[in-house]
């Protein structure tokens, strides 16, 4: 996405709401004193700063939203990965041989500790 700011069509937007403020009641005119509707409507000499990439990205990409609600899709998710550890745990059953522990307790460690 390349993003190029025209400071003449920020400056007309400046000049719209200084037409837009001018008329309006004040209860104190000191408030506005350092504001002038004038300064704020002279065109701008510079030329607008604009981006230029550095580097070519491919224009196959196309942007394509979710249909489904970011939550609906985390819930299916972590329903999916529970009903997953569950099915394997039914099949380990199933199969007759139980399934070794997931962890093992060290024995060498405290023998590790003791000669440092």
């Amino acid at each position: 996405i390349i993003f190029a700011f025209d400071l003449n069509f920020l400056s007309e937007i400046n000049c719209l709401q200084a037409d837009f403020l001018k008329g309006l009641p004040v209860y104190n005119k000191t408030n506005f004193s350092r504001f002038h509707a004038d300064s704020v409507c002279k065109a701008s000499n510079r030329r607008p700063s604009v981006y230029l990439p550095t580097r070519e990205y491919p224009s196959e990409q196309i942007i394509v939203t979710e249909k489904t609600n970011i939550l609906l899709r985390y819930l299916h998710q972590q329903w999916d990965k529970k009903n997953a550890a569950k099915k394997r745990e039914q099949e380990q059953g199933e199969g007759g041989s139980p399934a070794p522990p997931r962890k093992i307790a060290r024995t060498d460690s405290q023998e590790m500790n003791e000669d440092s």
